[in-house]
């Protein structure tokens, strides 16, 4: 944030590395907002989902990653809103009848939030299918992408997920730093306040 030759030589650096990610999701760089890590993106996405968004009820499973799982039993108790999990096989397969269901019986403004990839069984979910099921219903779609950025194709523009999130030291990048993706639309209300960085979505110094 400093403007002498060692600070802009560090925002060229950070904005190089905005551009590509972007390049790489097919999305615009603006839609691009770098965090601590995987599960400061998970809040500020739920946070805002619910207090800037209007979101009223969240559907997700009992066996999500505790960064989105704690994070909406927070959101429940503060803001009082509805609750529910889709069922989940054996083999922690979402029972894709059960989200349309779940989505069909509903007025109130939903955000559907499942992992991509399960961080310790491997199950992939299919983000096709949910993302066209959550198109269909209005709802908003959230997936927790920290096991499948680097790993697993994701083109933004074929696949409607409106956020996702990632963690750098999973794809061999620097501990301490990662990013959300926000549709573009969605306006974005701070969880860190101070420094105004990010274009205002999340101030601190930069990693």
């Amino acid at each position: 944030s400093s403007t002498h030759q060692f600070g802009r030589k560090a925002k060229s650096a950070i904005e190089t590395a905005r551009k590509n990610i972007a390049h790489h999701f097919n999305v615009t760089p603006s839609e691009i907002v770098f965090t601590s890590g995987g599960t400061e993106a998970d809040n500020l996405i739920l946070h805002n989902a619910v207090s800037h968004l209007g979101v009223q009820r969240i559907i997700s499973t009992k066996i999500e990653h505790h960064a989105v799982s704690h994070t909406i039993a927070h959101l429940q108790e503060k803001y009082g809103i509805a609750v529910d999990h889709v069922n989940v096989d054996e083999f922690g397969t979402v029972d894709l009848v059960h989200l349309e269901t779940l989505l069909s019986h509903t007025a109130q403004k939903t955000l559907v939030s499942l992992m991509h990839i399960n961080n310790e069984i491997g199950t992939i979910l299919e983000v096709e299918k949910v993302s066209q099921i959550c198109k269909r219903t209005n709802a908003l779609f959230h997936s927790d992408t920290v096991q499948t950025i680097g790993h697993y194709p994701i083109d933004l523009q074929k696949t409607s997920i409106d956020f996702l999130v990632a963690s750098a030291h999973k794809f061999h990048g620097p501990k301490g730093v990662g990013f959300a993706y926000f549709k573009k639309g969605f306006g974005i209300s701070p969880m860190l306040h101070g420094g105004d960085q990010e274009k205002g979505a999340r101030s601190s110094t930069e990693n």
